[in-house]
């Protein structure tokens, strides 16, 4: 048999209510390769008996994001491997122009443009400096408008443009490479349960000399949050784990460190105020969980300033 262009790889977690519409939109012709993290619902029956093109390894332990992504990976054979969330939508076609675009990368990696709700984000941006992140919680990244030194650590709409843009990080939700980098570099890191192994994981490849892009002809829908449906409360992981990134690989001094989370709290406490002043005038929005969620974000980070001090 012929080695297949593109292995697909998808990590699932009681996902059975969106699973079908993600592998449906894949097709027959991709190599697809699925780790479930022992889920309690029918995730894992449910792609034997309507998929049986997948591979499906079912795990007896969550692993996390990244763990199983790279056990997902071990058995792939595909020229470019992809990552794929359970919960986000890509067609084939749009598979075949990331494809398409990998090589000129130069052992880099490629998104697409991805939609949440109808409406397009941009989940990908700058590294998470002091600069990139003052820049996007106090919004001066609004002013960008593809002006990269106001660009903050998400990039926005106005940035994208019609052609391949470069970026520093996009969401390992869709995202594809080759699967000569994906060994060279490491796969990804399982130093953390879940977020900001993706992020990470573009920088090393991009100090490896590969470009990261995002390729805006391609297009995902990806419904944020859902690939589990195991209701919980938005938690700061996502925060602290950037934190530690940051701390560990791209500070250079115990002051930096320091100030990156007095201006990340700042931001994230100043972010609550806006949705918190939202909120009185329009109390139905949802603004005031938005407030909380912000608040609770912002006293983690202050919360971790000692570890931070401490030079760790």
């Amino acid at each position: 048999m012929s080695r297949p262009e593109v292995s697909v790889l998808i990590v699932t977690y009681n996902s059975s209510h969106v699973i079908g519409d993600c592998l449906t939109a894949l097709g027959s012709d991709l190599e697809i390769i699925v780790y479930d993290n022992a889920s309690s619902d029918e995730t894992v029956t449910l792609i034997e008996e309507n998929f049986p093109q997948c591979t499906v390894i079912a795990g007896n332990r969550n692993l996390g994001f990244a763990g199983g992504v790279n056990r997902a990976a071990a058995p792939a054979t595909g020229r470019n491997i992809m990552l794929l969330n359970p919960d986000a939508v890509i067609a084939a076609d749009d598979v075949r122009i990331l494809s398409e675009t990998v090589s000129s990368t130069h052992g880099g990696i490629v998104a697409p443009l991805i939609h949440t709700e109808g409406v397009r984000v941009v989940a990908a941006g700058r590294m998470p400096t002091a600069w990139t992140m003052a820049s996007h919680y106090f919004g001066l990244s609004r002013l960008a408008r593809g002006r990269r030194w106001l660009q903050g650590h998400y990039l926005l709409p106005s940035d994208i443009r019609d052609d391949v843009v470069a970026v520093d990080w996009v969401t390992g939700a869709c995202l594809m490479l080759d699967a000569e980098t994906w060994h060279r570099v490491g796969g990804l890191s399982e130093r953390w349960f879940m977020y900001a192994e993706d992020i990470e994981f573009c920088w090393r490849v991009g100090r490896s000399g590969g470009a990261v892009v995002i390729q805006p002809r391609a297009r995902a829908r990806h419904l944020v949050g859902s690939s589990s449906n195991t209701a919980t409360e938005v938690n700061s992981a996502w925060v602290l784990n950037l934190y530690e990134f940051y701390r560990s690989d791209l500070a250079r001094s115990g002051l930096q460190r320091l100030w990156w989370g007095v201006v990340v709290g700042a931001g994230l406490a100043f972010r609550a105020l806006v949705f918190q002043l939202q909120s009185l005038r329009n109390p139905a929005a949802g603004q005031r969980r938005s407030a909380r969620e912000f608040a609770r974000h912002s006293r983690a980070v202050f919360g971790s300033l000692t570890t931070a001090s401490d030079g760790r």
